[in-house]
């Protein structure tokens, strides 16, 4: 059945949550997330001098990533890094649930994309320079690993 809504879907239309009592400012200022790709390998079975594809078994989310807006005192840079060094002390009770809001183009939430149990792997460089001569705000990519995600 073809679709009744034939509005196209928005880059700009989202919304990035996740703990907001430990990562607030990552969460405000998030500016770019990129809806990680799936694959589901394949099970080569030999026949006859060949293999013949079937379906896999696994299936492997690729990486979230979200990019933010550095804030002048570098709180959500902070936020991020300090996340990181907890990981490394306490190991697993550090992970967090993230969720997506995909808005329509009223700003209403269509569809929510939970990904559970999220950790930072990537925390990305930042680069201050002189040379610049219009102003461009810093931003720094942040990679999380995940257990899976579910769209609603």
């Amino acid at each position: 059945m073809t679709t009744q809504n034939k509005n196209f879907l928005s880059p700009t239309g989202f919304q990035f949550k996740i703990d907001s009592t430990q990562y607030a400012n990552v969460e405000y200022f998030c500016t770019a997330v990129t809806l990680p790709d799936l694959s589901l390998g394949e099970a080569p079975n030999p026949y006859k001098g060949s293999n013949l594809a079937f379906t896999g078994d696994r299936i492997t989310f690729g990486d979230l990533a979200i990019r933010f807006n550095v804030t002048e005192d570098m709180e959500n840079y902070i936020e991020m890094f300090n996340w990181m060094h907890n990981i490394i002390e306490n190991g697993e009770k550090f992970k967090s649930d993230a969720t997506l809001s995909i808005l329509s183009s009223h700003n209403n939430v269509t569809k929510e994309i939970t990904f559970r149990d999220c950790f930072p792997t990537n925390l990305s460089a930042v680069e201050f320079s002189t040379q610049q001569t219009d102003i461009e705000y810093l931003q720094a990519d942040v990679t999380l690993k995940y257990t899976y995600y579910e769209i609603k």
